[in-house]
């Protein structure tokens, strides 16, 4: 009788401990991530900075569109945000951020002005 409750106490908590792993492993690759905010630069890559790091190159990259609100952004510590960046080849990726003015590029300014230093066209949608 203690094996099948053994048995079902592994079943219930391995693929919620594998999951874990995964993200871990995942996120433990990119050494810059921590306090870095939406996304951050790495190996060449634009990484947005969600669950699982999604990376995509900077030669592939057409634009990133960085939607917030002005008004939240002037009058609270926290804001949204929508990063969503269009690749050459139409393919799109969006993410929604929660900003604080902690992380490395806090403000959509700065996110603007480090896309363009590496040569990637922004567009700001603050409305």
């Amino acid at each position: 009788m203690d094996w099948w409750k053994l048995i079902g106490t592994v079943l219930s908590f391995g693929p919620p401990l594998v999951i874990l792993a995964v993200f871990a492993a995942a996120r433990g690759r990119y050494r810059n991530r921590k306090g870095a905010g939406a996304f951050f630069f790495e190996n060449g890559c634009l990484v947005l900075n969600t669950g699982l790091p999604y990376p995509v190159p900077l030669e592939e990259i057409e634009r990133v569109e960085l939607q917030y609100s002005s008004w939240e952004l002037e009058h609270k510590l926290s804001y949204g945000l929508t990063v969503k960046v269009v690749r050459k080849n139409g393919k799109t990726r969006r993410v929604f951020y929660k900003g604080y003015r902690t992380a490395k590029l806090a403000l959509p300014a700065d996110m603007e002005a480090a896309l363009r230093e590496r040569g990637v066209s922004c567009v700001m949608n603050g409305s």
